[in-house]
């Protein structure tokens, strides 16, 4: 029996790279920290190797000073959001306060201008034409004032109880 034996080329082993908080300046692609398998040393290159074969010797330095700016970068981001968040916050709760005000001053202004429809209406006035016009004028304006309401004053009509 024969025995067949065939050499097969080694294989590289994919290498260990760890991603470094910077890009490429030749491709934009990220940086990586690989090592070099004859020597052993550390060196940075690209991650799109072999299209991209930026490399340069790594400084520990460099990456030291990276990734702090990149956690500074995150806590300033956090900040950010937390104040958006207040804002907006303080912004919802202004607005609740501006329609309570709103509603509490339209109110006001619906009891008095029902206290003065009570006042002028014709039935207490009877044979006074001007007491009539008056009545119907607030009657309008008491309209203006529910919520909701846009655009002109109804149409002159007789005038309603209050």
């Amino acid at each position: 029996m024969a025995t067949l034996t065939i050499d097969l080329p080694e294989v590289p082993r994919p290498q260990a790279a760890y991603r470094l908080a910077a890009d490429c300046p030749h491709c934009g692609a990220p940086l990586v920290l690989r090592q070099n398998r004859q020597t052993g040393a550390l060196f940075t290159g690209c991650s799109a190797y072999p299209g991209c074969a930026f490399s340069e010797p790594h400084d520990p330095r460099v990456q030291t000073l990276s990734t702090g700016v990149i956690q500074a970068v995150h806590v300033l981001a956090t900040q950010v959001a937390q104040v958006h968040t207040e804002a907006q916050r303080q912004l919802a709760q202004a607005q609740a306060d501006a329609q309570w005000q709103v509603a509490a001053e339209r109110a006001t202004l619906e009891r008095t201008v029902r206290q003065l429809i009570a006042l002028a209406h014709p039935d207490r006035w009877p044979d006074t034409p001007l007491a009539h016009e008056l009545t119907v004028a607030l009657v309008a304006l008491r309209a203006t004032l529910r919520p909701g309401h846009h655009g002109a004053p109804p149409a002159e009509g007789p005038a309603t109880a209050a």
